[in-house]
């Protein structure tokens, strides 16, 4: 008999019969089924979810933020990858286990939850862990996204989704802009991916006019850090490289608004690469990264050539590879 079969059944029953043939099918039940069905029944009559035959435990948040705070709090002590007395060395490896399991409790979360604020935080803190431990050895793995079955930038953009899901606000643009910027890449990606995630996320041009004020207020903060600092030392890299990913943003939105000039301006000011010629490489390399590559288009040719132009109004003198590419997309524009 199928569900619908015994629940039309049911409809014409009376409730005696029904308590009877209740009765008697879990009379009929093993001794080690029973503990499970007991749990079930208990649930159902508790007005609790249950979903094929399981059910659905409510999570314990408060108890969850202590455990997700305590591993995070042991992980950057290293307590997952050195001897100590803290974790077991059994458990060490186990820790990608739970990883996964915060994310699922963080995922069953929804928005207007009074917890949901303080889950983004600490979905933003785990995160940011795992992006230390690409950097740094933290767990006996050098990819840990992939350790935990995920992609960066898919993480990400869950991520993200779940922080604008409550509102753009200043402060969790401002937050998504610097994870985007700084942080360990998987080695499985690029540095430049969470820059094109997150502006994929900043859906509407209002939201996306406001990371460009953030952007810029993110530069000059770090353009003042670098002039602080010893030129070419360890922490000056670190600082050009999210100056050059704060210019690829900028850039990015600013294409995405039709303001491609404005974006080109900020670029070439703000770019901290060695020479301009490889700012003007840089910026046609992300117009390549936005063209659609089962769909080329014209918009995405005009776009390059664009950006070409404008460096050779700059005196700037491309490299002979991208010389070449221009004098095939010229050719290809006289045969259409």
């Amino acid at each position: 008999m199928k569900v619908q079969e015994l629940r039309e059944l049911l409809k014409k029953t009376d409730r005696e019969k029904i308590e009877k043939a209740f009765a008697e099918c879990y009379k009929q039940l093993p001794k080690a089924k029973k503990q499970e069905v007991d749990d079930v029944i208990t649930a159902i009559f508790a007005g609790e979810d249950v979903k094929g035959g399981k059910v659905e435990k409510q999570t314990d948040f408060n108890a969850l933020k202590l455990e997700v705070e305590d591993f995070i709090g042991n992980a950057y002590a290293e307590n997952y990858l050195a001897p100590n007395r803290v974790i077991p060395k059994s458990e060490r490896p186990k820790w990608r286990f739970l990883v996964k399991r915060y994310i699922k409790e963080f995922l069953k979360i929804k928005v207007g939850n009074a917890h949901y604020p303080e889950m983004v935080r600490l979905f933003t803190e785990l995160y940011k862990l795992l992006c230390t431990a690409c950097n740094y050895y933290l767990f006996s793995t050098e990819d840990p996204f992939r350790s935990i079955g995920w992609q960066q930038p898919e993480l990400f953009q869950v991520l993200l989704k779940k922080t604008f899901e409550d509102g753009y606000t200043k402060e969790n643009i401002a937050s998504a802009i610097t994870m985007a910027i700084k942080g360990g890449i998987s080695p499985e990606n690029l540095s430049v991916e969470p820059v094109f995630v997150l502006v994929g996320e900043l859906k509407t041009n209002d939201v996306k006019y406001l990371a460009l004020e953030e952007i810029k207020a993110q530069t000059e903060s770090e353009e003042k850090r670098l002039a602080d600092m010893k030129k070419n030392s360890n922490d000056s890299y670190f600082v050009e490289k999210a100056v050059n990913h704060l210019c690829d943003m900028f850039l990015i939105i600013s294409i995405e608004l039709a303001e491609v000039k404005k974006g080109l301006d900020y670029y070439f000011s703000h770019c901290r690469e060695n020479d301009r010629e490889t700012v003007l490489y840089s910026a046609l390399e992300i117009a390549e990264w936005m063209e659609d590559e089962d769909e080329p288009d014209e918009d995405a040719e005009k776009l390059w050539l664009d950006i070409y132009h404008y460096g050779l109004k700059k005196k700037i003198k491309p490299r002979e590879y991208i010389e070449q590419k221009y004098q095939e997309l010229i050719q290809n524009q006289e045969n259409i």
